[in-house]
């Protein structure tokens, strides 16, 4: 019970990476508020949470809106009187905009910039946002703990999904000047950075990638065993990571264990990357 009653919010909660993390903080004794841009799906996950024992409440969001995460926080302190945790999940993946039946290729010339414009409004806008919203509260009582989701895609150059991995590298480089800037309120400011995990966002874009990357259009492969291929080849361990792997770092970096981690971006990839 890491984090026994304390208050916890989750973006992106609805599902895939987002339920785990929000899963593992109940499981570890939070109560959590589960937001996301799809109501029904944010429901799903908060009856989960409810009948793990803790209490729920589930929110519908648009992180890069900032009246609706104004809303989020203030709906979250009228219902739980406090919060204590922000974990910032909400993404969009590096396929956006793009159908499954494109095979044109991810070149520079073919990323539309309005699918640039979105991936920033949502990977890092909706971080600073959410960032923004909880600090004065954090400040006030000082204390509280912040995780930003960033992926292993942030940790160095990649050719193939130009503007995501320069948005989740945005996420860690903000993540430490947030860190700084809220060190003398004793705030925890960490950032988490994911591997390959199974979850709808690859279920949809492996098939894309089978379709236009360099090293497996052509194969035959199909989309599921393309993705295989990749995580043999690109992770050490020869593994997909969860959503629990990464719920589990999170519920870590929210508790008092990790009291004095601040401003790090901690790799759960099975070796894919590394500082």
């Amino acid at each position: 019970m890491k984090v026994k009653d304390k208050v916890a919010i989750v973006t992106g909660g609805g599902g895939g990476l987002g339920e785990g993390i929000a899963l593992c903080l109940a499981k570890e004794g939070a109560h959590v508020v589960v937001s996301d841009n799809q109501l029904h799906l944010a429901e799903k996950v908060k009856a989960k949470v409810k009948d793990s024992g803790r209490k729920s409440l589930a929110i519908e969001t648009d992180v890069s809106d900032e009246a609706q995460v104004k809303q989020m926080v203030d709906k979250t302190i009228e219902a739980f009187g406090g919060l204590d945790i922000m974990i910032c999940c909400a993404g969009i993946s590096g396929f956006v905009h793009r159908g499954l039946d494109s095979e044109e290729s991810l070149d520079i010339e073919n990323l539309l910039v309005e699918d640039w414009d979105t991936t920033f409004a949502v990977n890092v806008k909706g971080v600073f946002l959410c960032n923004r919203a909880a600090a004065p509260i954090f400040r006030k009582q000082n204390s509280g703990k912040i995780v930003n989701i960033s992926s292993v895609g942030g940790r160095g150059p990649n050719d193939f999904l130009l503007a995501y991995a320069t948005s989740k590298a945005a996420v860690i480089a903000f993540t430490q000047s947030m860190a700084v800037h809220m060190a003398p309120h004793h705030v925890n400011v960490n950032c988490v950075c994911p591997g390959i995990i199974y979850t709808p966002m690859w279920e949809s874009g492996s098939a894309l990638l089978v379709k236009t990357h360099p090293a497996l259009k052509g194969s035959g492969l199909g989309p599921k065993d393309a993705l295989d291929a990749m995580v043999n080849s690109l992770i050490p361990f020869k593994n997909y990571q969860t959503p629990e792997d990464i719920g589990k770092a999170v519920a870590f970096l929210s508790s008092s264990e990790a009291e004095e981690i601040t401003g790090q971006s901690l790799n759960v990839c099975g070796g894919m990357a590394f500082n």
